[in-house]
């Protein structure tokens, strides 16, 4: 076979698979739960959340969230560098995480949080 003919081949079949990624990933979601539906065969499941910020710890490194639907569970989040929080009590949150146990409870480890209201 000709070098022309495999490098015809092998661009259309990048491109195939890079246009078979893209339909594949605006179809995968994470799925929204509430609090009292996490439990221990959650852990180390991605999840996205929403609730209410009711407790703020902020360190240089971490901020520890309380968020509450009715139900109160903990958010930690490690911080970047360059990363700025500007979440404060009181404000509505969108969380994306990870569902860990620590100490006998369940707690999300954040990747993103974003301020809804």
């Amino acid at each position: 076979m000709e070098e022309k003919t495999l490098l015809k081949i092998a661009l259309v079949a990048s491109l195939a698979g890079l246009m078979f990624l893209y339909l594949i990933s605006s179809n995968i979601e994470i799925k929204e739960k509430n609090i009292e539906k996490i439990t221990l065969e959650n852990k180390d499941e991605f999840i996205k959340l929403r609730g209410i910020v009711s407790n703020l710890v902020n360190s240089e490194k971490v901020a520890i969230l309380e968020i509450t639907q009715p139900q109160e569970i903990t958010v930690v989040l490690f911080k970047n560098k360059n990363s700025s929080i500007n979440i404060n009590k009181g404000n509505e949150v969108e969380i994306f995480g990870k569902v860990d146990e620590y100490n006998g409870k369940m707690e999300i480890i954040a990747d993103r949080v974003r301020v809804v209201s």
